[in-house]
């Protein structure tokens, strides 16, 4: 019976000592949900969303038509776009990671990525050659319930948040779920939850 408590003993101590690799779980704070109710934006449509509920928009989402006579082809850009009192996390090529559920969204800058105000973040690129067949382009041209991170700067301190998005290039539109946003500030969030 002995050799049993000191087995059990052993084991214990061994598992218990073992370092981990993964850094510790992020606290999610209390967020504000809004839903989107699965809206659809296609060509010359607009959205506009209030995360944080002060009747100031936070994160757009808009179409534009580009004609581009050197390379002989049209374009039809959908992009969002972060406001004077918002932020979005972008790259040096103006893209903006799709976060999956469950991802931790950072509250500084992760490594080749910036928070940014007032900025045009492109997600799909229709192209449309004058000879040959359209193509898409973009980080986003086949997402389907991933995470766009979006901060909210009030009084000088930052909320993270995110928009749960799908594009459908057969639709040639873009799809708006949900969005969340924490109400605590300095505070990383998990997309999605």
């Amino acid at each position: 019976m002995k050799q049993v408590y000191v087995w059990a003993l052993a084991t214990a101590l061994a598992t218990s000592c073992r370092k981990e690799d993964t850094p510790p779980p992020v606290d999610q704070p209390k967020m504000i949900y809004t839903d989107l109710q699965n809206r659809e934006l296609k060509f010359q449509q607009a959205a506009s969303i209030d995360l944080n509920h002060d009747e100031l928009a936070d994160i757009g989402f808009a179409t534009w038509f580009i004609g581009d006579p050197i390379e002989q082809e049209d374009e039809t850009l959908f992009f969002a776009s972060s406001y004077e009192h918002s932020n979005v996390l972008i790259n040096e090529a103006n893209t903006a990671h799709p976060f999956n559920q469950g991802d931790t969204i950072p509250l500084n800058d992760p490594p080749g990525y910036n928070w940014y105000p007032v900025m045009q973040v492109e997600m799909a690129l229709k192209n449309t050659p004058t000879i040959g067949q359209p193509y898409w382009e973009g980080a986003w041209k086949q997402v389907s319930h991933k995470y766009l991170a979006v901060q909210v700067v009030v009084a000088n301190k930052r909320y993270n948040g995110w928009v749960e998005l799908s594009f459908d290039t057969a639709g040639e539109k873009l799809i708006l779920h949900k969005a969340a946003i924490s109400t605590i500030a300095e505070k990383a969030v998990i997309a999605g939850k």
